[in-house]
């Protein structure tokens, strides 16, 4: 029950970061496409679950938007 929902793949718009001791890293990494699921719970409510190489992270509707866009394909296509 988890893992349910729509998969599709997302694009990173900006660096995440993660404040580790006093160490900070990036988490989602901008211009990057992940995995992700969508998930809509009972009132209609969307949540997101982004898959990294060494985390996930599950975020709210506002929150993804903040940091990922949507995509068709997980391509990327870089302009020349």
């Amino acid at each position: 029950m988890a893992n349910e929902g729509k998969r599709c793949y997302c694009r990173c718009v900006q660096d995440m970061r993660m404040q580790i001791g006093k160490e900070e890293l990036i988490i989602f990494k901008k211009g990057q496409v992940y995995l992700c699921l969508i998930r809509t719970g009972d009132m209609e409510v969307s949540f997101y679950k982004i898959y990294g190489e060494e985390f996930s992270l599950s975020c709210s509707e506002a929150e993804f938007k903040e940091y990922f866009q949507l995509v068709k394909h997980a391509q990327s296509y870089e302009k020349s």
